[in-house]
């Protein structure tokens, strides 16, 4: 918008310089070179000398070209200082940039309450991620905090392929509204279908629709809160010990899938020896959508398999890389 403006008034001047110069030649019968000066004087407003608007009609001319080349020039000069501030304050404030380009990344679309618990967890993690947001104000926040993120729309295509989806892990849809949750789910699959959907539901009526249009995981605050409150009420202790595991800073719990490249697929855990290579500890194993609490060390790995472990930060990423390479 702001170079707009100032190409539009750019081209008005010199229009105006065309038009004085032919009109004052006629006017008054003026060589081009007077009539060039005469019409930077008038524009100029600087005053004449020995040349002044005789007759009416170059009197009435002059005040056209005064009235025009000022309200330009203004123009031209507005917008410039527009832009000359706009920079300042991105360097005063600080642009913020993802310095490479991201691979096997999060994407957090919408920082606000839920976001930001989001990017902090992520963030304790030691996870990749960048943050899709569009409001001004947070953007200076999260620059601030030196958090990676984009200036957008991230219920748009392009937005979401700046993020870097193409080669994401998943995406977490946290806005207010279950509409704008919904259609990033939809936009999300249909860049890449095989990307990890989460997505927030604010009410109970549309977490079967999240579903539907291919989240692979609904979370409601609401709901899930009230379960909590509940289970703090029947099964005090029991809570109290997932909190500790997984708001502590030395334990957090990992689900990762067994990928179909992986050395592991075929071997038994105690083939595997995951918890002697990494220090954590199996929870439990997940087959064919049958939870097995506790597997045995004869209990056969195969890829789509889903490991829960419980281990501190560096062992949990031993296991994953150990995972991923099979070695």
């Amino acid at each position: 918008m702001i170079r707009r403006r100032l190409l539009i008034s750019m081209l008005i001047l010199p229009i105006i310089l065309f038009v004085g110069v032919i009109g004052y030649s006629i006017l008054l019968n003026l060589t081009l070179l007077d009539a060039f000066y005469f019409t930077v004087v008038t524009i100029s407003t600087v005053g004449y000398g020995e040349i002044y608007p005789t007759t009416p009609a170059s009197k009435i001319f002059t005040s056209v070209i005064i009235l025009v080349g000022i309200g330009a020039l203004a123009l031209a000069l507005e917008t410039a200082t527009e832009e000359i501030l706009k920079r300042s304050v991105k360097e005063i404030v600080g642009k913020p940039e993802i310095r490479k380009p991201l691979e096997n990344h999060y994407i957090v679309c919408g920082y606000g309450d839920i976001g930001e618990v989001v990017v902090e967890e992520l963030k304790r993690s030691g996870e990749p991620f960048v943050v899709i947001e569009k409001n001004e104000e947070v953007i200076r926040e999260l620059a601030e905090k030196k958090i990676p993120v984009i200036q957008g729309d991230a219920l748009k295509e392009e937005t979401l392929k700046e993020a870097g989806i193409l080669k994401a892990k998943g995406i977490a849809a946290t806005f207010e509204r279950d509409v704008d949750n919904l259609f990033l789910v939809i936009t999300a699959k249909s860049l890449k279908p095989d990307i990890y959907v989460v997505a927030r539901a604010n009410h109970a009526e549309t977490i079967d629709k999240m579903y539907k249009v291919g989240a692979d995981s609904v979370i409601s605050p609401e709901l899930e809160g009230g379960r909590m409150i509940a289970k703090a009420l029947i099964r005090p202790f029991i809570l109290d010990l997932l909190d500790r595991i997984t708001l502590t800073k030395d334990m957090d719990i990992l689900q990762i899938c067994i990928p179909s490249d992986s050395r592991l697929e075929g071997k038994t855990l105690s083939e595997a020896k995951i918890e002697e290579k990494t220090g954590a500890k199996i929870l439990a194993l997940s087959q064919e959508g049958k939870v097995n609490v506790k597997p045995t060390p004869d209990t056969i790995l195969h890829k789509g398999n889903v490991l829960l472990m419980v281990g501190k930060p560096e062992q949990l990423k031993k296991l994953q890389e150990l995972l991923e390479s099979g070695k």
